[in-house]
């Protein structure tokens, strides 16, 4: 099998742990621009959760992007019927019950089916990464 055919096909087929790796380093690599997207959107439509496409970063060698394409979904919205609803009980407690000023739900849409769950929190907090964001956009 030719080299860029036999590394297509091992990205392709991700295991469990590699592809939950992948996830994690996304997140940390770009939890401010997460942080700040979550606050805005909680800001105009209440709690629930930013959605992230795995075919967006998972195949990536550096997980960082300046344009992902990032959706926010909160409860009885199209997008929740979209995805199928929350992913479990333990995603769907976790939009009741987060501190949006503290943490993220991140749900990420795999690219071999299903969604994948997270519950992140880091510095600066969602707010203060939102008026970040403003202040470089002016």
């Amino acid at each position: 099998m030719p080299k860029a055919t036999a590394l297509a096909w091992s990205q392709m087929n991700l295991g469990k742990e590699e592809r939950i790796a992948r996830h994690k380093r996304f997140l940390q690599a770009n939890w401010q621009q997460l942080a700040a997207f979550a606050w805005e959107h909680y800001q105009k439509q209440g709690r629930g959760a930013v959605v992230a496409d795995e075919n967006d970063f998972v195949h990536a060698d550096v997980p960082q992007y300046a344009a992902i394409r990032l959706r926010y979904v909160a409860e009885d919205t199209p997008l929740l019927k979209e995805i199928g609803g929350w992913p479990g009980d333990k995603e769907a407690g976790w939009v009741k019950t987060y501190d949006p000023d503290a943490r993220v739900v991140v749900l990420i849409v795999r690219d071999n089916g299903g969604t994948s769950g997270y519950l992140i929190g880091a510095s600066p907090r969602p707010s203060e990464a939102f008026a970040k964001k403003q202040t470089e956009a002016n």
